[in-house]
């Protein structure tokens, strides 16, 4: 008797909920995507469109829903359940004569057919619904304009002056730093936070690197020791390039010598302007382990050959 009360596992309403179930997982799935794109690189979120995580969040209810309401337009109407005596039963064990009453143990009404619970359909729309809202929510501080992309042109076009102004005084000839927006010159694709043409009068920076230089000389801001740090070192290694050296570690070399009086001349101390340098020297082995030729060579030390101040103490 159990057997034949207990709903079967092609019904639609347990079709249902087993599709709700997986798409509760899908959801999370989508969920994670959006919270792992706040972490990815600034050129790589340029290069990804926002609205594309959002179409793959709408298109996943989108498709639970048509998906569901689809299999119920095919499913074909039932009919009433015989709950009498099967052919099978009859076979067995004779036929049940009208004459004969049937026992009964239990009220009549307990022997009528089981009125199904309702089921909250409309639990499923909420959370397609709520799902939404909570992408859309997150997606909008997302693509809120932040970093570099919420600087005012004006103050793009300071910034870039102040910079192209420190890289002149290293090159010892009119240079331009452009801060490459574009993602053409430097960035996430080309692994580079800056580029210059030796001996050339122009460089490119990461909008990256430009907007902690803007934080630090407009705002007097220091976003992160380390983060200024390394991005007053890329401008005094690009500038060195400017100014003709070729090679890489020499130009980290004197770079980091050139970007003490940098971090003076955009609102540093100069102590503090020299530790940042300080810790760029100190991490240099570690931070070229990929890439040996931008490690500095062994006469970039105080006194060394590469020491552009010889007579001073103080190195960088």
């Amino acid at each position: 008797m159990a057997d034949t009360l207990r709903s079967s596992p092609d019904d639609f309403p347990s079709v249902l909920d087993r599709r709700a179930r997986l798409y509760r997982w899908a959801r999370v799935g989508v969920l994670a995507l959006v919270i792992g794109y706040f972490f990815l690189p600034y050129e790589a979120q340029s290069v990804i469109p926002v609205w594309l995580v959002f179409l793959l969040a709408l298109g996943l209810e989108v498709q639970f829903f048509a998906g569901a309401w689809l299999q119920a337009r095919r499913r074909e109407p039932r009919g009433p359940v015989d709950r009498g005596p099967q052919p099978r039963d009859i076979e067995e064990l004779g036929p049940q004569y009208d004459e004969w009453e049937p026992v009964s143990l239990f009220p009549s009404e307990w022997y009528s057919k089981p009125v199904a619970a309702a089921r909250p359909y409309w639990r499923y729309v909420a959370e397609g619904l709520g799902a939404l809202a909570v992408v859309a929510v997150i997606l909008y501080f997302a693509v809120r304009p932040s970093g570099w992309d919420a600087v005012s042109p004006e103050n793009k076009a300071k910034t870039e002056a102040a910079l192209s102004r420190e890289a002149t005084q290293i090159a010892g000839h009119p240079a331009q730093i452009t801060c490459d927006e574009s993602g053409r010159q430097v960035g996430y694709v080309q692994d580079a936070d800056g580029l210059a043409e030796v001996g050339g009068n122009r460089a490119y920076l990461t909008p990256a690197i430009c907007d902690t230089l803007y934080q630090l000389a407009f705002k007097d801001r220091v976003k992160s020791f380390s983060g200024t740090a390394r991005a007053i070192a890329v401008l005094g290694h690009e500038a060195q390039h400017l100014r003709g050296v070729r090679n890489e570690g020499l130009a980290n070399c004197y770079g980091f010598q050139s970007g003490v009086q940098i971090g003076a001349n955009l609102g540093l101390s100069e102590s503090r302007a020299r530790a940042m340098m300080r810790e760029q020297l100190a991490t240099n082995v570690s931070d070229s382990r990929g890439n040996a030729q931008y490690r500095v060579p062994s006469g970039c030390s105080s006194g060394g050959a590469e020491d552009l101040h010889p007579a001073e103490s103080d190195f960088p």
